[in-house]
């Protein structure tokens, strides 16, 4: 009877004993789960959206959705600014004027030549970029690089990506030279080069077939303005040699009715060639920063009166 006693209390331990047991158990296993699965998530967080500008990559929503529109390629694009410089109050807003800067010639097909041997390209990126970076800065407008690879691009692409983004002005940026029949040897670096020192100055073309000729035109006149303002001169040899209809003497600017790249922009359009680089001492002020920083004013200026013009574009408060 005793040690039937004894059974039934070892039993009844067991049984008080072995549910906290498994109660146990039970509760270590779920911890354990818990602690991997918050262990997982510390290691392997959800990755932040990160702005693509926070990269070196420049990008935009154009308000068509929240994300960014994806990058064509050929381009890249500034992200407006939240607020406007102060010193642009007279402007239009800068999420409603986009500039179209096209980096004139590629890297396999270098344009002109210089008196000193480098290609026209490498002047045509070179200002491009300052002036992409400079209205950046001045968060007065948003604008859009073309070709920032130098890749061979056809001219009508060109202007069908500024089309495609609805930019509101497209600007050409290249350098000039001269005939051939016009250029001279000398030697640079122990290299015989061809130069030719009688022309210098920068020159404007726009196309009277370009769907806003008047606007181009009116564009042009703001631009040679802004230049001469900054002590620049126009150069008058593309009438002779080239048989080009000058439009406006003083300002420099000419119709070139159907270069392709103007032709085809949907938008106010004009070429600019900054200066003649085959001229040795024209060249040297193009290598000038200071120089270079003089004419991106002058541009910038134009722009902006342009800009402050157009009924799309919305006066800042």
């Amino acid at each position: 009877m005793i040690w039937r006693c004894g059974i039934l209390i070892s039993l009844l331990c067991f049984a008080q004993i072995f549910p906290g047991a498994l109660t146990r158990a039970k509760a270590n296993s779920s911890e354990e789960t818990e602690t991997v699965e918050k262990s997982s998530k510390t290691a392997t967080p959800a990755p932040a959206r990160k702005s693509n500008a926070s990269k070196g990559q420049i990008i935009i929503d154009l308000g068509a959705t929240k994300s960014p529109s994806p990058r064509p390629n050929g381009f890249s694009i500034t992200q407006p600014p939240s607020q406007l410089d102060s010193r642009s109050t007279s402007a239009p807003a800068a999420n409603s004027f986009l500039v179209a800067i096209d980096i004139g010639h590629t890297r396999n097909h270098g344009g002109a030549v210089s008196a000193r041997g480098v290609d026209e390209y490498v002047f045509n990126e070179r200002l491009s970029r300052e002036l992409f970076k400079s209205l950046q800065a001045a968060h007065q407008f948003r604008s859009l690089l073309i070709n920032p690879d130098g890749g061979d691009i056809p001219l009508v692409k060109r202007a069908q990506v500024a089309n495609q983004r609805n930019a509101n002005l497209f600007i050409a940026i290249h350098h000039d030279s001269v005939k051939d029949n016009f250029l001279k040897d000398w030697q640079f670096a122990g290299k015989r080069e061809k130069y030719c020192d009688d022309f210098h100055g920068f020159s404007i073309f726009f196309s009277r077939k370009n769907v806003a000729p008047e606007e181009s035109k009116a564009f042009a006149t703001q631009l040679g303005d802004a230049l001469l303002k900054a002590g620049f001169t126009p150069t008058l040899h593309h009438v002779t040699q080239e048989h080009r209809p000058i439009i406006d003497q003083t300002r420099g600017i000419y119709a070139f009715d159907d270069l392709l790249v103007l032709k085809n922009a949907k938008i106010p359009a004009v070429l600019l060639e900054c200066g003649v680089i085959v001229n040795r001492n024209e060249e040297q002020d193009l290598n000038s920063p200071e120089y270079r920083a003089r004419m991106i004013d002058a541009i910038e200026s134009a722009i902006s009166n342009f800009a402050a013009t157009q009924p799309n574009g919305a006066r800042a408060n």
